[in-house]
C-alpha cells in the first residue's frame, strides 16, 4: 500500500515539476528573442550595414545601455518573490484551534476576526463585499488592504496587480517598479532598434530595387512586384534585418499599450485589480481612496530620491500593508463614523480591553447558551400566561350573559 502511495506521490511531483516548467516558458521566449536580437542588431546593423565608425559606436553604446536597464528590470520583475502578507496577520497556534471551531458561523467568524485584529493593533480599511473583515481561508490569514490571493502563485499577495505569465511571477508592491520600468526600458528599445533599423532596411531595399529594376519593370502588379523585390531581398541574407526590425515594431506596439495603461493606473494609485473591481471602504465602493495626486502617487511606488527613479532599485514607500486613505474618502468615512482604523466596528478609544482571546469566546458562547436559555423559558412563562388569559375570559362570558337576563 505504502509502495502504491509513494508511486502517486511521485507522480503528481513530476507532474507539478512540469507544469513549473511550462510556466517558465514565456521567460525563455523572452530571453531567446532578447539574445537573437542582440546578434542581429550587433553583426547584422552595425557591423554589415553600417560603415561609418562613430555612427556605428554610437548605436552600439545606446543599444547596450537601453539592453542593461531592460533586462535587469526584467531579472528583477521575474526573481523578486511576491510579497506576504506578515505574521500577525497569520492565524496559528491557540487561534488557529479557536478558528477551526467557527470558521463555520460567519458572525462568530466576524466577532473572531475583529478580536484578532484589536489584540495585534492590525490596521484594516478595506472590507469585503459582505462588509465583513476579509479572511483567506487557503492561507488562514487576515488580508490586509489592497492583498488578494494568487492562486498561480498559490499565496496571498500584498498589493496584488496581477499575475503576469511573462514574468511568471506576481505583480505586486515588491516587484511594482521594476515591472514598469521593465515596460518603459522595453518600450524605448524596442523604439530605438526600429528607428535605426529602418533607414538601413530602406537603403538597402532602393539599392537591390534599382539593381533588378529592369527585371520589376516588366511585372504589371505593385504588390506582385514588391513580393518579388521582398523574395530577393530575403534571398540575399537581409532575413535578420527585416526579421529585427519587424520584431521590434511588434513587441513595441505590445508594450506601449501595458506601459501606458500602467502609467494611468500609477497616477490614480490603482492596481489591476482594483480598477475592475474598486475596493470596499465604508461600505462604499471607493475606486479613489488611495489617490493623493500624480506626484504623490508615483512617489509611492518610485519614491521620494530622484537618483533611484530611473534605475531598477528598491525604493518604494512603505511596507505593503499600510495605506492612507485621501482626504476626500476619509471624510466620507467619518462622516457615517465608521473609519475602520481598527477592526470590528469599534470606535477609536475602545479597542484593547478584552480578554484573551480563547477566554473571550468560551465566555461569550457560555452568554449565549444561558441567553438562549433564558429566552426558551421566557418563552414558555409568556405561552402560560397567554392559555391562563383565554381561559379566563371564556369562563367568564355565560355568567355575564345570565346577569343580563
Amino acid at each position: 500500500m505504502c509502495d502504491v502511495f509513494d508511486k502517486v506521490k511521485y507522480k503528481l511531483d513530476d507532474i507539478l515539476l512540469k507544469y513549473k516548467l511550462v510556466r517558465f516558458l514565456p521567460v525563455v521566449l523572452v530571453s531567446l528573442a532578447t539574445g537573437w536580437g542582440i546578434y542581429a542588431y550587433t553583426y547584422e546593423l552595425c557591423i554589415l550595414s553600417i560603415d561609418n565608425w562613430p555612427q556605428r559606436i554610437i548605436y552600439l553604446f545606446i543599444f547596450y545601455a537601453l539592453l542593461i536597464l531592460f533586462y535587469t528590470s526584467y531579472l528583477r520583475t521575474v526573481y523578486t518573490k511576491a510579497w506576504k502578507p506578515p505574521q500577525k496577520y497569520c492565524i496559528e497556534g491557540a487561534s488557529k484551534a479557536t478558528y477551526e471551531s467557527v470558521k463555520d458561523d460567519e458572525r462568530q467568524l466576524q466577532l473572531f476576526l475583529s478580536d484578532i485584529a484589536r489584540e495585534r493593533d492590525l490596521t484594516l480599511l478595506v472590507r469585503g463585499f459582505d462588509h465583513g473583515i476579509r479572511f483567506c481561508d487557503k492561507c488562514c490569514c487576515i488580508k490586509p488592504d489592497r492583498s488578494h490571493h494568487c492562486s498561480m502563485c498559490e499565496q496571498c499577495v500584498l498589493k496584488f496587480d496581477h499575475h503576469c505569465p511573462w514574468v511568471n511571477n506576481c505583480v505586486n508592491f515588491g516587484n511594482y517598479k521594476y515591472f514598469i520600468l521593465f515596460l518603459a526600458y522595453g518600450f524605448i528599445f524596442c523604439i530605438w532598434i526600429a528607428a535605426t533599423t529602418l533607414p538601413s532596411f530602406i537603403d538597402f531595399w532602393r539599392h537591390e530595387y534599382d539593381m533588378n529594376k529592369k527585371q520589376y519593370d516588366s511585372i504589371d502588379s505593385v504588390i506582385q512586384r514588391n513580393l518579388k523585390h521582398l523574395h530577393t531581398v530575403l534571398s540575399n541574407g537581409r532575413f535578420p534585418l527585416v526579421f529585427l526590425l519587424f520584431l521590434s515594431c511588434m513587441f513595441s506596439l505590445s508594450l506601449s499599450f501595458l506601459f501606458f495603461y500602467h502609467l494611468y493606473l500609477t497616477a490614480k494609485n490603482r492596481t489591476t485589480v482594483e480598477s475592475f473591481r474598486a475596493p470596499m471602504i465604508d461600505g462604499k465602493y471607493a475606486k479613489d481612496a488611495f489617490n493623493h495626486g500624480i506626484r504623490a502617487n508615483y512617489r509611492e511606488i518610485f519614491g521620494s530620491h530622484p537618483l533611484y527613479w530611473f534605475l531598477p532599485v528598491p525604493s518604494s514607500i512603505g511596507d505593503g500593508c499600510k495605506f492612507v486613505m485621501n482626504d476626500m474618502t476619509a471624510m466620507s468615512a467619518a462622516a457615517g463614523n465608521q473609519v475602520f482604523v481598527e477592526m470590528g466596528n469599534v470606535p477609536n478609544g475602545q479597542s484593547h480591553a478584552h480578554p484573551p482571546i480563547a477566554q473571550h469566546h468560551i465566555n461569550l458562547y457560555s452568554e449565549q447558551s444561558s441567553s438562549a436559555s433564558e429566552k426558551e423559558i421566557k418563552s414558555v412563562d409568556d405561552e402560560i400566561t397567554e392559555r391562563s388569559q383565554v381561559s379566563t375570559a371564556t369562563t367568564a362570558s355565560p355568567s355575564h350573559d345570565s346577569v343580563t337576563a
